[in-house]
């Protein structure tokens, strides 16, 4: 054993011959007064017995350490194998890069939290099937359903991507439909359909009236001495991205997705084109599709880019928060409730009825299933002709009178 003195610190180590490399290893027992002496000569006297039996302190030492940090390796994947740890260490950051990816997130916060400590290799077909049953009982359509569990299967496929573990539990497992009944297909019956002529009413009144509710409530609040500072709405023409927005899923027949995505670089006054990349199916095809812009759209954007400052760049329809690029529920529950309420219109109307119409008024007006399905930003003519393909029949047997009728061009009302 030797001891080193260094100013006020006194250490113990036990210096020896290696007999497998000739070095003269130093190994450290411990600090005085942590470390007595007579304490340090025992753990040096066992260190010399050992040594006299082959085994070397230094090469047990690295041993030991090896063997802990191994342990402690392990410890730490079966943690990571935890949907919660791989959700917030992993997939999260991965996710909040893409421009939904944040709606997949509260999905799996929504739907999955109970499962948050399970570990993903453990998940089975059973935990799958009661899952899906305890949603249907709250009253959940099967597609909203669906759409959560593909979130679910897309953060496993990308653990396996990971080698965080070594494959997806539940790759195989689909869910069920459940039974056809009398309802079946009411849904897309709703949404799938043109809308009537007192609905385009409706649709008009109800934008014109919630812009007005609007001016009035601003009017209102002005009225107030501390909310003199207040902007004046009087003279706008939408005081809101809601109205505007909503137009141009009516005249385009756009998507949501697309019209928050849209930018003033997409749009071109002088050609009367909109060129954009559609949302859907970018993760397809990254080239550009071109729109027309109809003279009731042009009206839309024009008067909405003259009341904008005749930007340039950046979004059409930005947050008025943030100034970013709007949520997914921006035109969602309570805008477009409000808009339903104001013009009559039935409650379960869809938004999403309004691209619809958009495609059944074109072949009604005679356009063939290859332009529909250019204007629709359909990636190939089969979704087109699975959706829309019996309005053609229909409209050559003439068996509807009410499907011969032309929509609108132009909102009946002013804003």
């Amino acid at each position: 054993m030797c001891t080193i003195y260094r100013r006020d610190l006194i250490t113990f180590s036990f210096r020896y011959r290696s007999k497998l490399t000739s070095k003269r290893p130093v190994m450290k027992i411990g600090r005085y007064p942590s470390v007595s002496a007579d304490e340090a000569r025992e753990i040096a006297k066992k260190m010399s017995l050992g040594l006299a039996k082959g085994i070397e302190p230094r090469l047990e030492e690295d041993a030991a350490i090896k063997a802990q940090k191994h342990i402690e390796e392990q410890q730490r994947l079966q943690d990571a194998t935890i949907i919660k740890v791989f959700l917030d260490t992993v997939y999260r950051p991965h996710k909040e890069r893409m421009k939904r990816g944040n709606e997949d997130l509260e999905r799996l916060d929504r739907h999955f939290k109970p499962w948050y400590q399970k570990r993903m290799p453990e998940l089975s077909k059973a935990d799958v099937t009661r899952w899906h049953h305890e949603l249907e009982k709250t009253g959940l359509a099967f597609l909203t359903i669906k759409r959560s569990y593909d979130v679910l299967q897309n953060m496993l496929n990308i653990a396996v991507e990971e080698k965080f573990i070594h494959e997806n539990p539940i790759k195989n497992v689909r869910l069920k439909r459940p039974v056809a009944g009398d309802d079946q297909g009411i849904d897309a019956i709703r949404s799938r359909r043109a809308l009537t002529d007192r609905e385009i009413d409706g649709l008009f009144r109800g934008l014109a009236i919630y812009t007005q509710d609007r001016k009035d409530m601003r009017r209102r609040s002005r009225a107030k001495k501390s909310n003199r500072h207040l902007p004046d709405w009087d003279h706008l023409t939408y005081v809101d991205y809601v109205v505007p927005a909503i137009l141009v899923i009516y005249h385009a027949g756009f998507r949501p997705g697309d019209v928050y995505g849209l930018r003033w670089e997409n749009v071109n006054f002088e050609t009367q084109i909109i060129t954009k990349v559609i949302e859907k199916t970018a993760h397809h095809s990254i080239r550009p599709t071109s729109f027309p812009i109809s003279e009731p759209l042009l009206e839309v954007l024009q008067a909405w880019w003259e009341q904008n400052g005749r930007q340039r760049t950046g979004y059409v329809f930005p947050s008025p928060k943030t100034g970013r690029r709007l949520s997914a529920s921006a035109l969602g529950r309570h805008p477009w409730a409000a808009v339903k309420k104001f013009g009559g219109l039935d409650e379960n109307l869809d938004l999403y009825t309004l691209r619809h119409n958009f495609a059944s008024q074109l072949i009604m007006s005679g356009a063939d299933l290859m332009t529909v399905m250019k204007l629709m930003g359909h990636r190939d003519i089969a979704t087109t002709i699975e959706h829309y393909g019996h309005l053609t029949a229909d409209h050559i047997r003439n068996a509807l009178d009410a499907l011969n009728r032309p929509a609108k061009a132009k909102p009946p009302f002013k804003y």
